[in-house]
C-alpha cells in the first residue's frame, strides 16, 4: 500500500502546486494507473477526493496540533500530513498506526529525514485525541466558524448562505455535501427497467430507483460506468435528477425544434432529442430535432460521441460561440435551453473543488457572462416558444434575479409550472415558486445536486 500512498502523495502535491485549480487531475491520475487493482484506485479516489474536500477541516486540527501552521510548513511535508490526517480521522478500515508509519516512511524515503520526528509526533497526537478535537462552538458569535471548520466552506460561502437561508438549512447544505453520493443515471425511452436492474444487480451494483422520475436509477458499488452493462449499447446516461428535470418541465413535443446553446457534455440535449423524435404522422418530414452547441471542439466531441452512443441521429451538433449572435437561428426554436456557465454552487458535493476556485468577483463575472449570452440568444426563440433558463448553483444573482431582468427586459413572460411538478415536489416552497414559473432545489432537499430551473415563454408580440 506504500507505493500507492506515494502515487496519492504527488498528486496532492501538485494539486497543492496549483492552487486546486486542476479538476481533472484525479481522472487523469486513474486513467494513467488503470492497471492497478481495483481495491488500490478506490483508495487512491477515497484519499485525493477527501483531502480536498476536507481540506480545510483537516488544516484546523493540523493547526491544532502542531506548532509549525500549515501554511508555514514545506509543500511536501503539508501534503504528507493532509492525506495522514484523512486516514486517521475518517477512514476506519486503515490502522492509525498504519498511517503514522507510512508518512514517516515517505518522509525519510524523500529526503525529509530531519523531519520524520515532527511528522510522527504530530501524527500520533492527533491518532491519540481525535476524539477530543475542539471546533468552535455553535453559537451566534462563532456559528460561521464552526460551519467552516467542521464542514470545510469557505467562510464567504458560509456567511452568504446563512444570510440567504439561515443557519439551520445551510448546515443541511453542508452536511449533504460531505455524504457519499451515488452515481444517477436515466434510462433511455424504451429501456426495459426491469431487466437492466436485474442485470446491473448481478454483477453487484446497488440498484434503488428515483421516487422522483420514473425513468432514473441511483447505482452504488460502480467502479467505472464506462464497464456497466448497457453502456455501450446506449440504454443509459449519467445524469442527475435535477438535470433531468429541465426537459422534463420544458415538455417538448414530437417534431418541435429544440436549441441548446452550451450543450456539453449533452445530457439536455440527448433527453430532449428522445421527446422529439417522430412527429405525429411517423414521417421523417416531421422527426424533431435538436441543434447542440458548445463552445470548444472538445465539448462538441464530446456531445458527439454520446448523441452516437444513445443512439440520438435528430441531434446536431455545431461549434458555437454563445456570445455571437446567429442571424440563421432568430425565431427558430419552439424550445430555447440556455443553462449556462455558472459558479456550480450547488454541485459543491460532486466538484468538491469549486469551493476553493469561486470567489466573490467570479460570482459577478459569471453573471454578466450569463446576461451577455442571454441578450445575444434570447430571439432564438419563436414567438410564443419556450425559454428554459436554468444553472447547477444556489446564487440569487445568477438565478431569481436573472430571470427577473430577463421578464423586465426582454419580451418573456413566467409560465406557471406547478402542474408539471413531479408528487415528491408538491407542497411547501417549490409549488410556490412554480407559479411563478420557477423552482430553486436546495442541494440535498429531496437528495439531488443544487439546480435552478425557470421556465419562461416568449410573448407573441
Amino acid at each position: 500500500m506504500a507505493n500507492i500512498r506515494e502515487i496519492v502523495l504527488n498528486i496532492l502535491i501538485e494539486y497543492d502546486r496549483d492552487g486546486i485549480r486542476k479538476p481533472s487531475l484525479l481522472k487523469d491520475s486513474l486513467n494513467k494507473y488503470d492497471y492497478l487493482e481495483s481495491r488500490d484506485k478506490a483508495f487512491m479516489k477515497r484519499v485525493v477526493d477527501g483531502c480536498i474536500e476536507r481540506q480545510i477541516q483537516i488544516d484546523y486540527i493540523l493547526n491544532s496540533f502542531s506548532k509549525t501552521k500549515v501554511d508555514k510548513m514545506q509543500p511536501f511535508i503539508r501534503s504528507l500530513l493532509r492525506m495522514s490526517v484523512y486516514q486517521i480521522m475518517f477512514m476506519d478500515a486503515v490502522p492509525d498506526s498504519a498511517a503514522c508509519n507510512q508518512a514517516v516512511k515517505l518522509a525519510q524515503k524523500h529526503k525529509f529525514a530531519g523531519l520524520k520526528g515532527f511528522v510522527n509526533g504530530v501524527l500520533r497526537n492527533i491518532a491519540r485525541n481525535k476524539e477530543k478535537i475542539e471546533y468552535p462552538s455553535k453559537d451566534e458569535k462563532n456559528g460561521i466558524a464552526y460551519l467552516e471548520a467542521l464542514y470545510s466552506m469557505p467562510e464567504w460561502i458560509c456567511e452568504m448562505w446563512v444570510s440567504t437561508y439561515g443557519f439551520e438549512k445551510t448546515e443541511e447544505i453542508l452536511k449533504f455535501f460531505l455524504q457519499p453520493r451515488p452515481t444517477t443515471v436515466r434510462l433511455k425511452n424504451g429501456c426495459d427497467k426491469k431487466a437492466f436492474v436485474k442485470e446491473l444487480e448481478s454483477i453487484g451494483v446497488v440498484v434503488t430507483e428515483s421516487d422522483i422520475l420514473p425513468y432514473a436509477l441511483n447505482l452504488e458499488k460502480t467502479d467505472n460506468i464506462r464497464f456497466l452493462p448497457g453502456f455501450d449499447e446506449g440504454l443509459f446516461f449519467a445524469q442527475d435528477v435535477s438535470s433531468m428535470m429541465v426537459t422534463e418541465i420544458a415538455n417538448p413535443q414530437p417534431g418541435q425544434v429544440v436549441v441548446d446553446v452550451c450543450a456539453a457534455p449533452g445530457g439536455k440535449s440527448l433527453h430532449a432529442a428522445e421527446r422529439v423524435s417522430g412527429g405525429a404522422d411517423g414521417a421523417e418530414s416531421s422527426q424533431g430535432v435538436v441543434i447542440s452547441r458548445d463552445v470548444s471542439e472538445h465539448k462538441c466531441d464530446l456531445i458527439r460521441e454520446n448523441a452516437e452512443r444513445m443512439g440520438c441521429a435528430n441531434v446536431k451538433v455545431e461549434l458555437y460561440d454563445a456570445r455571437i449572435h446567429d442571424r440563421n437561428m432568430e425565431n427558430k426554436a419552439d424550445i430555447l435551453f440556455m443553462d449556462l456557465p455558472c459558479s456550480g454552487l450547488g454541485i459543491i458535493g460532486r466538484k468538491n473543488d469549486i469551493k476553493y476556485n469561486v470567489t466573490r468577483q467570479s460570482l459577478t463575472d459569471v453573471s454578466k457572462l450569463q446576461w451577455e449570452i442571454i441578450k445575444t440568444a434570447w430571439d432564438y426563440v419563436k414567438p410564443g416558444g419556450i425559454l428554459m433558463y436554468s444553472t447547477c448553483t444556489v446564487n440569487r444573482d445568477e438565478n431569481e434575479a436573472m430571470v427577473s431582468r430577463i421578464c423586465s427586459e426582454l419580451p418573456f413572460e413566467p409560465v406557471n409550472i406547478k402542474d408539471m411538478l413531479p408528487q415528491a415536489f408538491n407542497g411547501g416552497e417549490l409549488a410556490k415558486t412554480a407559479e411563478n414559473g420557477y423552482i430553486q432545489l436546495l442541494p440535498g432537499q429531496y437528495g439531488t445536486d443544487g439546480f435552478f430551473i425557470s421556465k419562461l415563454r416568449r410573448k407573441e408580440k
